[in-house]
């Protein structure tokens, strides 16, 4: 499979149209699932759906031109940034609305109170590991293959081109460091 998705990458990048939608549908089954693992854990907001995350993410990755990855971690890892992108995107959103955005105010309750505060933490999240990657980028790559794109750690060690150990390290030290940055001002 690895070699598969390699050789279609290079004639994705070579020119050849096909060889990328090619790529991109017979691997969807695979992002879905990822996303699914993701959506599955409850760390995002309750009104966005692995459908939907997939759809942004397949419409994101589509449009990538000469941006194609060079072989399948590269894909992987553009998979799990985009992950992110979707998901702190819809966060954004989520709190613009809250705080009045351009739509009607409806009180729901606690339910509307919730979505606002998850989405606040999300928005947060995106901008402290902004922060982190001008420290540590390896760091951000391992977060966004194990958090935004629920990956497992021999799947992150393999999309980030890094031993298991270190992926563990990273892990580990990645989440401290959010936690510092986070409660900082």
């Amino acid at each position: 499979m690895q070699e598969e998705i390699t050789a279609l990458l290079a004639r994705a990048r070579a020119g050849e149209r096909d060889a990328w939608e090619r790529l991109l549908r017979r691997h969807y089954a695979d992002i879905k699932r990822l996303a699914r693992r993701q959506l599955a854990q409850g760390a995002t907001m309750p009104t966005l759906n692995t459908t939907g995350l997939v759809n942004e993410w397949y419409v994101r990755v589509a449009e990538a031109g000469e941006g194609i990855p060079e072989e399948r971690r590269h894909f992987f890892a553009l998979t799990a940034r985009i992950m992110r992108q979707v998901i702190c995107a819809y966060a954004r959103e989520r709190a613009a609305e809250k705080r009045g955005g351009n739509q009607q105010r409806v009180d729901m309750g606690l339910v509307d109170e919730e979505i606002g505060e998850e989405a606040n933490r999300f928005v947060a999240l995106d901008q402290a590991l902004d922060r982190l990657a001008a420290e540590h980028a390896d760091m951000v790559r391992v977060i966004e293959c194990r958090f935004f794109a629920g990956m497992t750690e021999p799947e992150t060690s393999d999309t980030v081109g890094i031993p298991l150990r270190t992926v563990q390290w990273l892990w580990s030290q990645a989440r401290e460091r959010l936690a510092h940055i986070l409660e900082s001002p």
